[in-house]
């Protein structure tokens, strides 16, 4: 006599242990990708949110626009930076519309190297300054067959309402090298509305008394060479006056970054400053009024 077959398949009560970890895992993920994101509530009003990464000692920032495109803007030292993209971004986008590579120092390059490798990357913006490093070298390499731009002063990148207008450098040659790459990092203003962000690179005080007062008045400023002496001059601080001081710095960094004396202008000036060996990742969001930061927001 055949035996009937049971009306339901049998799952055993670890199976069930694991599927049910696994979904709550993947709840909260989703969760927290949405909240960052802004994708709960689509309702309210796009926001423009800035990351500053906790990458270690260099510089890694992310930007979400309010339609949607997303930039990154150097890859520190390190593969860290994939981590924090997969907190940032959906777990299934591999995609950035652009990165702006402000010069091709290790600690700001290596891993923009991974993320070429791993992403498709739309756009590359650059100053066209090389370096005859092996961190160097990995990027040209990296960035072959793709769209790669060279911007220099005066050249303006739209997106939506946002615009970054390139302060410096004053002129470039793609395929060039310099001795001191610093001084030929990207320089950028990024306004939204209200909302005013100077990003610096590793830029020092020679160029500052040529992009200082074509930035002006700033909201938000991202502190050069990850608070040198050699970058941030009083004369700078008092031609932009920032409310607010983002710096990319690791914890117990050989160099003292970020120095005394910065910390000491930038308290004399009357900013805020956030840093990521101390805060961990940053987070400032602009509507077009006024911004928001907030440390730390991410859970790992």
């Amino acid at each position: 006599m055949q035996r009937a077959k049971p009306r339901h398949p049998i799952i055993s009560s670890d199976k069930l242990q694991v599927t049910g970890l696994v979904c709550i895992v993947m709840f909260f993920s989703f969760a927290h990708w949405a909240i960052s994101s802004a994708q709960v509530f689509p309702w309210q009003t796009p926001l423009l949110k800035i990351w500053t990464l906790d990458v270690g000692q260099g510089d890694a920032l992310f930007i979400e626009f309010p339609t949607g495109e997303q930039m990154l803007i150097d890859g520190g030292p390190d593969d860290t930076v994939l981590t924090k993209l997969g907190s940032v971004m959906a777990p299934w986008d591999r995609t950035l519309d652009a990165v702006l590579v402000t010069h091709p120092d290790a600690d700001h390059v290596t891993g923009t190297v991974a993320v070429l490798d791993r992403f498709d990357v739309a756009t590359i913006y650059e100053s066209g300054i090389g370096a005859h490093t092996p961190f160097g070298e990995a990027y040209e390499v990296a960035k072959v067959d793709k769209v790669v731009k060279v911007v220099e002063q005066g050249d303006v990148i739209q997106v939506g309402d946002v615009t970054l207008k390139i302060l410096w450098p004053q002129v470039t040659q793609e395929g060039r090298y310099a001795e001191n790459r610093n001084n030929f990092s990207v320089v950028f203003l990024l306004t939204y509305g209200k909302t005013s962000v100077l990003f610096t690179g590793d830029a020092e005080k020679d160029p500052e008394h040529i992009f200082g007062p074509l930035a002006g008045d700033v909201d938000v400023l991202k502190v050069g060479h990850h608070g040198s002496l050699s970058s941030t001059s009083w004369e700078l601080l008092q031609e932009i006056d920032p409310e607010i001081a983002l710096i990319g710095v690791g914890q117990d960094n050989s160099y003292g970054h970020p120095h005394p004396v910065i910390l000491d202008r930038l308290s004399q000036i009357g900013a805020a400053v956030y840093r990521t060996d101390l805060d961990g990742d940053i987070l400032l969001t602009s509507s077009g009024g006024e911004p928001t930061v907030v440390a730390r927001p991410l859970p790992f």
